[in-house]
């Protein structure tokens, strides 16, 4: 596989139509998209390279300025170290952080500044070691707090016993830190809990929805309506989708699809088509695009199969017949699982070996020969 760094493979210096291949109709269709994946030149870290500036060390990431070694992340400026990141300015070490500033070691928290070591909070500022709190301000060690200022561990004071209170929890040193931590989250048990991290929702199902409509078993997703199995849908604007993770903002009608976003539409069995593109079926890396099928890394093309260019009515024709090899002849795994059209990816396509991807976390641990058996390797 031919890796190119991030600014190679946008440049207008190579072009995928010279990788093309004809369609085998003895061959597995999608076996023939994966020799062409291992042909074509991928890039070393995804993302939207011409929206990013001095943003080198992030992936999969768009829209960026002055960021380092953050995922998973859009819209930030000066932002470090943290994943699912979005619309947010100044903050360090944070995860799932939605257009806030001046934030650190938070997790789930929207709307807030200068807020610290707490856990989803949503408009708050100047908050301390808190948690689930809501439109509250200069507060420490807070649990359930609606529109609350001025409380220490829940306790209400004066602004002026509040700020000389303060200064006897506030840590100063790293051990300090730690055992404030240790003791706060020992506590947090013994409150009431809500049952989804949910708000502002109608007719949702899942965990970590906001802003959502009309949409079921679906999880860390912002702005979303008429949508089901989705998950990692932070950027806002997807609708009429089903089975997507990760990305999605300004797309309809995507399915059975992964890492696909930014003005898209009718995507469908696809890995990273991001950037404008329409109609798009079993393809990888591809921007820009328009009726292509079976493709990888084309840019700005239209009426393509696998690489090749061809005309409307030769496109719509191939389309057909290959469609009809795929539930005919389909695909079949090492295990001897058909993958017929209408399916993603087989998983022992992924260019990823099982102990180089968070697989291991959702998953009972496999031997490094299970994992080969079951071509994960």
């Amino acid at each position: 596989m031919t890796v190119y760094c991030r600014g190679c493979w946008w440049s207008d210096e190579w072009d995928g139509l010279e990788y093309g291949i004809n369609f085998d109709p003895q061959e597995p269709f999608l076996s023939q998209v994966e020799g062409l994946f291992h042909k074509v030149p991928t890039m070393a870290l995804h993302g939207l390279h011409t929206t990013l500036v001095n943003s080198e060390y992030t992936n999969m990431v768009g829209y960026l300025k002055n960021c380092y070694f953050i995922t998973h992340s859009d819209y930030d400026e000066n932002c470090a170290y943290g994943s699912y990141i979005h619309h947010s300015k100044d903050s360090v070490d944070n995860l799932m952080l939605d257009q806030s500033e001046l934030c650190y070691e938070t997790v789930n928290c929207r709307n807030c500044y200068q807020t610290f070591f707490s856990l989803d909070c949503e408009d708050c500022q100047n908050v301390y070691f808190s948690k689930s709190c809501n439109g509250c301000s200069n507060c420490f060690g807070c649990v359930n707090l609606r529109n609350k200022s001025y409380h220490i561990f829940n306790r209400p004071y004066s602004k002026s016993e509040y700020e000389k209170k303060l200064q006897d929890y506030i840590p100063h040193t790293f051990q300090k830190q730690q055992e404030m931590i240790e003791m706060i989250h020992s506590k947090w048990p013994y409150y009431p809990t809500k049952y989804a991290h949910e708000r502002h929702n109608t007719n949702v199902t899942g965990d970590y929805i906001f802003n959502c409509k009309n949409t079921y078993d679906s999880f860390i997703i912002t702005d979303a309506e008429n949508c089901r199995y989705c998950a990692l849908i932070v950027p806002s604007g997807l609708k009429d989708s089903y089975d997507l993770t990760h990305y999605g903002p300004l797309s309809e009608l995507v399915y059975e699809s992964f890492q696909v976003g930014d003005h898209v539409s009718r995507i469908k069995f696809s890995w990273w088509a991001v950037t404008n593109n329409e109609d798009v079926e079993y393809s990888m890396f591809v921007t820009g695009c328009r009726n292509v099928f079976g493709c990888v890394g084309l840019k700005k093309r239209e009426y393509c199969i696998l690489n090749k260019q061809y005309s409307k009515e030769e496109f719509e024709k191939l389309r057909a017949q290959i469609i009809e090899q795929m539930n005919t002849k389909p695909y079949r795994d090492q295990q001897n699982h058909e993958y017929r059209y209408g399916e993603f990816f087989p998983t022992e396509m992924s260019p990823f070996a099982y102990n180089e991807t968070t697989a291991q976390e959702l998953f009972p641990t496999m031997t490094k020969e299970e994992a080969i058996e079951k071509g994960y390797s």
